[in-house]
């Protein structure tokens, strides 16, 4: 998988988690608008709405629901298993 989707996933899913680009932005060390952006170049790779837009809200579309509901827990998962593996390196093992 590439640096680049991984980086739209996790925009997606911070934001879908927290409900603003805002929040997803302080989450993930960026600003509201490469969050913003990143989502938008997601949603162009795949041709469909995530999210509905307004000036006062951001709410997950169908679509968006559907792709959050498939990918948010294998997405943690492979998250918490990435920082055990990075955590346990260079550690000795076995007797």
């Amino acid at each position: 998988m590439s640096t680049e989707l991984r980086s739209h996933l996790d925009a997606f899913i911070a934001a879908a988690d927290d409900g603003s680009f805002s929040a997803a932005a302080r989450r993930l060390g960026l600003t509201p608008a490469a969050v913003s952006k990143s989502v938008a170049q997601f949603e162009a790779r795949l041709g469909v709405r995530l999210f509905q837009r307004s000036t006062r809200r951001l709410a997950l579309t169908t679509d968006g629901e559907r792709l959050y509901g498939q990918v948010r827990l294998p997405w943690a998962e492979i998250g918490d298993a990435l920082t055990d593996l990075r955590q346990g390196a260079g550690k000795p093992a076995g007797t």
